[in-house]
């Protein structure tokens, strides 16, 4: 790629000079394209390619860049350069800088672990758990938005339990729990300390509190990179931000991203870290990329229109370089299965009609439960389709099954993984693993603990035989993963019946791919939570399959497809009722949701409703009278495609598929008794 590949605004991107600077890249812009070009062109103008960091949110999204980049120069001038998420970059910074980071010994644990933890914590507090009437989970979800929203525990209580009200009856009612909140939160900082946990947000927030207290310290780490290449800056969020304001003095930051698609606000990202990132870092600049190369002009007009109702001022407005095509289509439903049969047979008649691939279709929903319709539909008619947005490779249980053993032999004090691999093996509940974890807690070594399961005279050789087998091989994880499994076949197979030889034992030979790039076991568990996606690069031989994709919105960026179906567009869907209760913030984030499903689209967009929803909410609107300004703003706020203008759809007709195709009867009426015919004797 060369600098006369890019536009006239990417160019100027690429060719920054200034301190910081931010990218707005609308929608199917080049935004990867222009954080590639940047890159090069800070290693063909001499800038030392280690001194380069590059962070994004999937490690397979950073390591596209890299790869990108070292592609471009077909030798060893951009070899050194370094792409990360931000957590695996801070676990690079603790492991590398130890005398900095004192718990760089510390062990990763992922969200399925914490869960397990409070868990435990909430079963030894069963009095808290009965007076709060929450669920595990939900406190592990309020500790984690504190840290990464960086709100105190009253809000964040207010904002994932009471749905943001703030009057006085709710707030009473949050003062009476806090408390409780705060037992059971302490209980579970105080586990990991005992165990030498790190979680995810322990990542950051770790290096951040470290280096915030020793300035020494933050200019040693900072010295160390000129630049730091910033993907998909609208997600985010306040934690992130704060790390990267440790590092503002020394370098350059160059920031991509579009505060139009800033949908992560559950997660804590904070779409002003882009929509005021100009006010928030001094010496900065923000450019604009507005120029589409995904979708035509009509599909556009939609996407800028949405934006164009809000009450923020987004500033930018989607132009198509592929010039104009089809108009969208606006289709009303009266119910799910009419919907997805209606779809289901759209992508047969493409497919026979205008030889279109499966590949070529992507139907979107708002939320996973509204796509239970549609896969029904896809299978009546054996259309072959992947869902995106389900397990993890990292999260499934045999694969867990087998990294409990793994994450034993890294580390004796992993209460976690004792408890799991104990209860793997025939006649050993959770009160019998229990009473063996207090134990082998106390041991010195993996040797101690194997000479106390001895002594407990355990029925099943396997469970011993294993560790036994594995002890010696951390520096060979591959090998260690090959001789668990060996051993643990007979208990596996056992567990999973009929679906181990054919669908789990096979994803092992994929795990084991993984695992020969890895010095140690520890590596290995740590790099794999860190990012526990499975990498398509290690699925060698594998065939492309042509699918349907369907997925949920917030699993959707990063796809686009030639036919678009977004579905339900609705009221109470877009937005989602519960965002409405929680105030603008969260409405405007829904609408963003929205803009980012349209924008999928390359040639042909769909947007499908509930014709009975559409109705309700016209027919209440219509009963309101006159409408005031406030009510004007409830009423957008209520529903995004209130009043849209329907020049920009090829159909908008307040009528069902079904409804069309019925023919109204033209004969008389006739008196019938339908019971009449039944034959009593």
């Amino acid at each position: 790629m060369s600098l006369d590949d890019l536009n006239s605004k990417q160019r100027k991107a690429v060719e920054f000079s200034g301190k910081h600077v931010l990218v707005l890249a609308g929608a199917g812009t080049g935004k990867t394209k222009t954080i590639i070009a940047r890159a090069a062109y800070l290693i063909k103008n001499g800038v030392n390619p280690s001194r380069i960091q590059i962070l994004s949110f999937t490690r397979k999204s950073a390591g596209e860049i890299v790869n990108r980049v070292n592609t471009m120069f077909q030798g060893k001038e951009a070899k050194l350069l370094k792409g990360n998420t931000f957590h695996s970059w801070c676990m690079n910074l603790i492991k590398s800088n130890p005398k900095i980071f004192q718990f760089h010994d510390y062990i990763v644990i992922d969200p399925d672990d914490q869960v397990n933890i409070f868990k435990m914590i909430c079963g030894n507090n069963k009095p808290i758990l009965e007076k709060t009437g929450v669920k595990p989970n939900v406190f592990l979800h309020i500790y984690s938005f504190c840290i990464n929203a960086g709100v105190n525990l009253t809000n964040a209580i207010r904002h994932l339990v009471y749905f943001g009200t703030d009057d006085e009856s709710t707030n009473n009612q949050i003062n009476e729990v806090k408390s409780l909140y705060e037992t059971i939160i302490r209980a579970y900082i105080e586990y990991k300390k005992q165990h030498k946990y790190l979680d995810y947000d322990d990542l950051l927030n770790n290096v951040i509190q470290t280096l915030r207290r020793n300035e020494v310290a933050r200019r040693h780490i900072a010295r160390q990179y000129d630049h730091i290449l910033v993907d998909e800056m609208q997600d985010t969020n306040p934690l992130q931000w704060n790390l990267l304001m440790l590092f503002q003095q020394e370098c350059h930051l160059f920031c991509v991203g579009d505060d139009a698609q800033s949908i992560y606000g559950f997660r804590g990202a904070d779409f002003r870290n882009v929509h005021q990132f100009k006010e928030r870092l001094p010496h900065s600049e923000t450019l604009m990329l507005e120029d589409n190369y995904r979708s035509t002009q009509e599909i556009l007009d939609v996407s800028n229109w949405l934006l164009e109702q809000s009450p923020l001022e987004y500033n930018k407005k989607l132009r198509a370089i592929r010039g104009e095509g089809e108009k969208p289509i606006l289709m009303n439903f009266n119910s799910d299965w009419e919907e997805a049969n209606w779809i289901a047979d759209d992508i047969v008649k493409n497919r026979i009609e205008k030889s279109k691939d499966y590949s070529d279709h992507l139907i979107l929903s708002r939320t996973a439960y509204g796509l239970k319709h549609i896969e029904g539909a896809l299978i009546a008619k054996k259309i072959p389709y992947k869902l995106f947005g389900g397990i993890q490779f990292m999260q499934s249980s045999h694969i867990r099954d087998i990294f409990s053993a793994l994450r034993i032999v890294a580390n004796i004090k992993d209460e976690i993984a004792w408890m799991r691999y104990l209860q793997l093996w025939e006649g050993i509940g959770d009160i019998t693993a229990a009473k063996y974890v207090q134990k082998v807690l106390v041991a010195e070594n993996i040797d101690d603990c194997i000479e106390i399961l001895k002594g407990e005279n355990i029925k099943t050789a396997e469970l011993i035989q294993t560790l036994e087998a594995i002890k010696a091989l951390n520096n060979n994880p591959a090998k260690a993963i090959e001789v668990a499994l060996e051993i643990m076949n007979k208990q596996l197979s056992y567990s999973y019946k009929e679906e181990w030889e054919d669908k789990r034992k096979p994803d092992f030979k994929i795990l084991i791919q993984i695992a020969k790039d890895k010095p140690t076991i520890n590596d290995l568990i740590t790099d794999f939570f860190l990012d526990p996606t499975l990498n398509e690069s290690y699925l060698s031989g594998a065939e492309v399959k042509d699918i349907v994709t369907l997925s949920t919105v917030h699993s959707a960026k990063g796809l686009e497809a030639d036919i678009c179906y977004v579905i339900n567009v609705s009221p109470n869907n877009y937005p989602l009722s519960r965002a409405i209760k929680n105030g603008k913030d969260a409405v405007e984030e829904e609408r963003r949701c929205l803009y980012v499903a349209l924008t999928r689209a390359k040639n042909k967009l769909i947007v499908t409703r509930n014709l009975y929803s559409v109705q309700t909410y016209d027919e209440e609107t219509e009963e309101q009278g006159e409408e005031t300004e406030e009510q004007k703003d409830t009423a957008a706020a209520t529903y995004f495609f209130n009043k849209i203008p329907e020049s920009l759809f090829e159909n908008n007709v307040m009528e069902s598929v079904e409804a069309k195709k019925r023919d109204s009867y033209k004969g008389e009426s006739i008196n019938y008794d339908p019971f009449a015919a039944f034959d009593f004797n």
